[in-house]
């Protein structure tokens, strides 16, 4: 039976963008556009795909505005900008996207490159790297990539961006108090750690006006002293008043890998922000639960674990959820929209979370991620037995 008086088939707004429903698709990485910095056909493909299975927002992996030069490439500055990343043929992604389907919306997701440094020195119980602080002007400075960024993309025909503010990046680090306890602008108060944000925001309403601005951010780092629970709400205030226009709730450093499966209440593996053995209904969605808390007035989009229709369409229902994103589900089934829409097969996703799509993105870097389950159960295996010992050899290199 179609489900067209299901309120997550309703449409939405973010800023002044009309969505014709309530379904985004995450940023989910591909190494093959970052790699080789231009667009390719199989890329414009999928992105074809997507909007054709009936999404009604798309954001892209991350473009990255930043990377650390090394010491021996000083010549242009400690950093290169966004200038020597762009992606060539960018502007081809959104131009797919809007040919294939007119109400389908795409966002470019922003993010910094390698960059070693961070808001205060720190070591890593990731990388074991030890990270320097960033000097004022060195801040002003990955403002002004991520500002280059957000005034090309909005040049190149997409709708609007996200700031990749998540998962143990640069701008995730200044977020957390347990990464960042400088004692200047950029730290210490809930405020000030979210300066650089503003700074961002601000710099850019310059030149783009009222051109959407999302932001993707922890709602909890996993870690002791890390943003929790508890301090999320006062954060995403914060971050509402930074003035972007919607905020997308995921969660997980790095760092926290290190921990045991019962610390974490899920197993740790690459990627702690895609859980996997999340079959039952009760451990989907598992992020929603720091939503609950939060008194916004910006829409809110809930990513991690979301596989079964119905819980989605009453998680809407209640209202404290505007937008469901869907990474790894729409791996597998592109046109999952539809098929729910339509109401064919299951309510829930064939999405099985056993993240051998990650394997997939770390082994084949000049590839489209695939899933490996659907297409190749030889691999399947490999990938599960690489993601079982992933953290155990982590640690031995350390």
């Amino acid at each position: 039976m179609r489900r067209d008086n299901y309120r997550i088939f309703s449409e939405g707004e973010i800023a002044e963008l009309s969505l014709p429903n309530r379904l985004v698709r995450s940023a989910t990485w591909d190494p093959s556009i970052v790699n080789s910095r231009q667009m390719s056909k199989e890329v414009l493909n999928l992105y074809k795909e997507l909007a054709l299975g009936g999404v009604g927002l798309i954001i892209t992996g991350g473009f990255t505005v930043c990377n650390q030069q090394s010491a021996e490439d000083d010549s242009n500055g400690w950093l290169l900008g966004y200038d020597g990343l762009r992606v060539e043929g960018i502007e081809e992604l959104a131009e797919t996207v809007h040919s294939s389907v007119a109400d389908c919306s795409v966002i470019a997701q922003v993010e910094n490159g390698s960059v070693n440094a961070a808001p205060s020195e720190f070591t890593s119980a990731f990388s074991k790297r030890t990270y320097r602080q960033l000097t004022v002007e060195e801040i002003g400075d990955i403002v002004h990539c991520f500002v280059e960024a957000i005034v090309d993309m909005k040049k190149s025909g997409f709708d609007g961006v996200q700031i990749h503010a998540a998962h143990g990046s640069l701008l995730a680090r200044f977020l957390s108090p347990i990464t960042n306890n400088r004692n200047d602008a950029y730290g210490g108060s809930i405020s000030n750690r979210t300066k650089i944000i503003r700074d961002i925001v601000t710099s850019a309403r310059k030149s783009v006006g009222k051109f959407p601005i999302l932001i993707k951010v922890n709602c909890t780092d996993y870690l002791v002293g890390g943003t929790d629970i508890d301090s999320f709400p006062d954060l995403a205030t914060e971050i509402e008043r930074a003035g972007v226009d919607a905020i997308e709730v995921s969660g997980g450093m790095w760092e926290c890998l290190f921990r045991s499966e019962k610390e974490l209440g899920f197993r740790p593996v690459p990627a702690p922000e895609s859980h996997t053995r999340i079959g039952s209904t009760e451990k989907q969605s598992y992020f929603l639960k720091y939503i609950e808390k939060l008194d916004i007035a910006i829409p809110i989009i809930l990513v991690g674990g979301n596989r079964d229709i119905e819980r989605l369409e009453e998680i809407i229902g209640k209202g404290e959820v505007d937008f469901i994103a869907l990474s790894r589900p729409l791996i597998r089934e592109p046109d999952l929209p539809n098929r729910w829409l339509e109401g064919r097969g299951s309510q829930r996703t064939d999405c099985i979370s056993c993240n051998s799509c990650i394997y997939s993105m770390h082994h084949h870097s000049d590839r489209l991620v695939t899933c490996v389950h659907k297409d190749d159960k030889s691999l399947h295996g490999v990938a599960q037995e690489w993601l079982s010992t992933w953290v155990e050899r982590v640690s031995r290199r350390q």
